[in-house]
């Protein structure tokens, strides 16, 4: 029964990712965790966030290329942002090791609620009119980039994601980002974060490899495959489209992980 949770998280994983550059922990932690017995010891949920963190490597990879082949990456006004958080996510993934299971699973459940209810609020984070092409990297963006980009970095190691939906309200919020265009150059960012998050949890844990390779496996494939079909049917629909369908899949599955994972236990 645990293969079948593998594969279904890390289809919601896939898809988040090529929706709206959801990192694939935000998806697959809560349901290995709370569903799956195994990853119920002491260090279940850093070897989940983990797994999370390959199965981001190629699905960002993908999600960025059809970004890419549709124009919608920027990296002009996200440079520095991604040199923050590729900086601080090693740093975070040690901290994550040292707190352990309770705190880190905890936050990833409330985590996946608050961003399905960010959705579906509203589901086109982009500001009215802006176009991020207007938008001078003047001293206020540097400076916004850089409290973000480091603060998201070391959540990116700490909670074991690519910080894609962190990134995504920074860029569209602040530096006049589309959606779509924050989608892609958040994944593209994603690729190397998660790429480091993921060989930092290995070195400090080697389990990860050792004993969940058939687990990894099955997740990469899968996550990335999704990330590639939910990526291209991104690109040919609206951006409140993705965001709205985005919330509601993100919402209902953050409500249920968090009623099984405390309410029923109870």
């Amino acid at each position: 029964m645990e293969y079948f949770w593998y594969v279904a998280a890390a289809l919601g994983a896939g898809i988040g990712t090529g929706l709206a550059g959801l990192s694939a922990a935000t998806v697959m932690v809560p349901i290995l965790i709370v569903l799956c017995p195994t990853f119920g010891g002491e260090y279940g949920a850093y070897q989940a966030t983990a797994i999370a963190l390959a199965s981001d490597i190629l699905g960002s990879a993908v999600t960025a290329s059809v970004y890419a082949k549709n124009k919608h990456i920027d990296l002009k006004h996200g440079w520095v942002m991604m040199a923050c958080i590729i900086a601080l996510s090693a740093v975070g993934g040690y901290a994550a090791y040292l707190v352990g299971n309770v705190v880190l699973g905890g936050f990833t459940l409330v985590l996946t609620f608050c961003i399905g209810i960010r959705f579906l609020v509203k589901p086109d984070t982009s500001k009215s009119g802006a176009d991020a092409s207007s938008v001078r990297l003047g001293w206020k963006e540097v400076l916004i980039s850089l409290f973000f980009g480091l603060t998201i970095g070391f959540g990116t190691g700490f909670v074991g994601t690519g910080g894609g939906m962190m990134m995504l309200v920074v860029f569209t919020a602040f530096l006049g980002y589309d959606l779509k265009t924050a989608v892609g150059t958040s994944t593209f960012i994603m690729t190397f974060t998660a790429l480091i998050g993921f060989i930092s949890h290995s070195l400090i844990h080697p389990a990860i490899v050792l004993e969940r390779w058939n687990v990894l496996i099955i997740c990469i494939v899968t996550a990335t495959a999704a990330s590639l079909i939910s990526a291209q049917f991104a690109n040919r629909v609206n951006g409140k489209t993705v965001g709205r369908i985005t919330g509601v899949i993100l919402t209902v599955l953050g409500a249920a992980m968090i009623y099984l994972n405390y309410f029923r236990a109870a």
